[in-house]
């Protein structure tokens, strides 16, 4: 199994030392919309662990749902997103993006849903041409009025109908919307990469949360993705290295 932690290319060396196995940094620290990519990227290229995956795809203020979607606007937004992701060896990208998918007040969520269909249908054509996938990513209701568990996740997928379009289970969102554990059993065939964090999203291993069923279930149904830590750091250095150890331990365990 693989391990790695949400953060900054800048954070490469640290996450390294810690022991991880790769970085998982932001669509929007590639900044699409700059077309100097040769100094944006050469951070990356000098990175001692590779950019498998990358989350934040979509900056706020491009509107996914509601009256004001400027469809043109997300088009060119993608084509230039998923080919940086993709030159820098991104494999996966995740949609949480809870901003611009928020459903605005009084806006029907069925059209809503509708629109984030075809936003992932367009999404998954770039990202097939670019050989990667697009997860999506349940977030809690706190951080997104639309898609909180991962059977809307599936129903989403479902509903754009594209091969390259996949799900993501969040091990902080289920705990806090209380979503059942089972429902990574019945989505998993949907399901390519995990988020991980402890409760009050500290690091893993510093809190409450029932690790040793999350992985049992993980286990039973073959999971082979990656796992990557999403969480609020005191201080990172002092602490990667003890929640990855806490995490492997009970991977193993959980076998």
């Amino acid at each position: 199994m693989q391990f790695g932690i949400c953060t900054s290319i800048a954070d490469a060396e640290t996450a390294q030392a810690a022991g991880f196995d790769f970085v998982e940094p932001t669509v929007r620290s590639l900044r699409p919309q700059d077309p100097d990519f040769d100094a944006i990227r050469a951070p990356f290229d000098s990175a001692p662990l590779p950019t498998p995956v990358f989350n934040v795809f979509v900056p706020s203020e491009i509107r996914l749902t509601g009256p004001e979607v400027d469809w043109l606007r997300v088009e060119t937004y993608l084509a230039t997103a998923i080919r940086r992701v993709a030159e820098l060896g991104g494999r996966a990208i995740v949609f949480g993006s809870g901003g611009a998918r928020r459903v605005p007040d009084g806006f029907p969520q069925a059209e809503a849903h509708t629109q984030l269909a075809r936003f992932l249908r367009l999404a998954g054509d770039v990202a097939d041409r670019n050989n990667l996938s697009i997860v999506i990513e349940p977030l809690n209701a706190r951080e997104s009025n639309i898609i909180n568990s991962l059977l809307e996740g599936r129903r989403l997928a479902q509903e754009a109908n594209h091969p390259r379009v996949r799900l993501l289970a969040d091990f902080y969102h289920m705990m806090e919307e209380r979503e059942p554990l089972s429902h990574i059993t019945t989505c998993a065939q949907w399901i390519e990469h995990i988020h991980v964090a402890d409760s009050g999203r500290r690091a893993p291993g510093s809190g409450s949360y029932p690790y040793d069923e999350f992985f049992r279930r993980l286990h039973a149904d073959g999971y082979r993705g990656r796992i990557s830590i999403e969480c609020r750091w005191d201080d990172l250095a002092a602490q990667a290295a003890q929640a990855l150890a806490f995490l492997r331990h009970s991977w193993q365990k959980t076998q």
